[in-house]
């Protein structure tokens, strides 16, 4: 796996453990990305390096929790579909 793909599911693991409130340690999110601890430890330090992760804590930044979020799927969504955009509120105001 390329370590940019890797980054994201590491991203998306991170934030959905954060969304549920689950702890997670570097070998069972290694376990869960199926890669080997090095290749975890090493995809961690570059988004620490990215500003998006604290490798030691193994916990989102703000930006890193903002992409995370940008890019994971809704949970009430079926699997493959995306779910419908949300419309932007009004920024008009009649006068």
């Amino acid at each position: 796996m390329n370590e940019p793909k890797l980054c994201g599911r590491l991203l998306s693991q991170l934030f959905r453990r954060s969304q549920a409130g689950e702890r997670i340690d570097i070998i069972d999110l290694a376990q869960e990305a199926g890669v080997s601890l090095f290749a975890a430890l090493k995809a961690m330090d570059a988004l620490e390096r990215a500003g998006l992760a604290d490798a030691r804590r193994l916990r989102l930044t703000l930006s890193g929790l903002a992409l995370a979020a940008a890019f994971s799927e809704p949970a009430s969504a079926p699997h493959g579909e995306r779910a419908p955009a949300r419309a932007l509120p009004r920024t008009c105001h009649a006068a």
